[in-house]
């Protein structure tokens, strides 16, 4: 829940993208407000759209790669186009199925976003101040992102059943994913932010690091940039923090990098000394977990994978049944 709802408190500033910005005044405000999609009785409009782009270019543990140097310009707006009509249908059956949220349900969902993020209430509106987000509309999207999972949760995750026997057999095909980590070598780049730094430094740091995790994500190589960038005591070293078991780091990190993989790289880790990016570069293992240690994160897996199947299966037939015209 934490990763789609953050999404959201992205900054918008990459408006009139693909050219719109060439025109004057008055045609970009008749262009920008113009119908691009028809969802049964809902609209998309073109300002839609180039909201979703922007928070989706900004957003660098999307799902979909939309920065790669082989996507175009048509195939992102395609792409966030069709989630954008996704969401649309989604809305439509929450309204049709009378999914309510009560206003306790969304303050227990800020208060846990508010732990996850070691952030005050104060610092959670001042950061969303930062990134151009009213804290009341903030609220709105957190309630709308509940009834959404409300949703899901009742049409397919409730559907879902699972037994020992292809756990089983799951756990026997793929052993070799449930190997014991005993010791990792942790590659780091910290980019602290001073106590005393206003929200325009902040803000300024915030975006740094979104651009470093980015470049790494498409290729750059993370021990160049932590020479370069990083503040912490590894930066000569490439970022290279050596080997550690467990116990031996600092909660905060220990909790991220055992659950990576070698050659994984984590999203930003923010905490009281500022924001942090971790490579795990490689591992000892320790033999292999039995299938009773193991059974909860094959469980895992295999309701992951399921309940995407049903729901991609759950899409299609929405759109099948309903009435989509595409004006672009």
């Amino acid at each position: 829940m934490k990763t789609n709802i953050t999404k959201r408190i992205l900054s918008l500033s990459f408006l009139f993208l693909f050219g719109i910005s060439a025109l004057n005044t008055e045609v970009a405000a008749e262009i920008i407000d113009r119908i691009i999609a028809i969802v049964n009785d809902d609209i998309i409009t073109l300002s839609e759209l180039n909201d979703a782009i922007d928070i989706s270019l900004n957003n660098t543990e999307g799902k979909i790669n939309l920065n790669s140097k082989d996507t175009t310009p048509e195939e992102i707006k395609r792409k966030i186009l069709d989630r954008l009509i996704q969401d649309k249908l989604i809305d439509q059956e929450v309204k049709k199925r009378w999914i309510v949220v009560s206003e306790s349900e969304v303050d227990n969902a800020i208060d846990n976003i508010m732990k996850d993020n070691h952030l005050t209430g104060q610092e959670l509106v001042e950061k969303l101040k930062s990134d151009g987000v009213d804290f009341d509309k903030y609220k709105e999207q957190i309630k709308q992102e509940l009834e959404r999972m409300k949703l899901v949760d009742y049409q397919i995750k409730s559907k879902i059943v699972l037994n020992d026997d292809e756990l089983r057999k799951y756990y026997t095909k793929n052993m070799d994913k449930f190997k014991v980590i005993k010791e990792i070598r942790v590659q780091h780049i910290l980019l602290s932010i001073p106590p005393d730094a206003d929200e325009v430094e902040t803000n300024k740091i915030n975006r740094k690091i979104r651009k470093l995790l980015l470049e790494i994500k498409n290729g750059e190589d993370f021990g160049k940039l932590a020479k370069i960038y990083s503040q912490g005591a590894s930066a000569d070293s490439d970022g290279d923090m050596g080997w550690f078991k467990r116990g031996e780091l600092v909660p905060f990190l220990e909790k991220v990098v055992f659950n990576l993989k070698v050659g994984e790289v984590s999203g930003i880790i923010r905490s009281d000394l500022g924001l942090h990016i971790i490579k795990i570069m490689d591992g000892k293992e320790d033999g292999i977990k039995t299938f009773e240690e193991a059974k909860d994160e094959v469980k895992n897996t295999i309701y992951k994978k399921k309940v995407e199947d049903a729901f991609k299966e759950w899409i299609e037939d929405l759109k099948e049944k309903s009435f989509i015209k595409i004006k672009i």
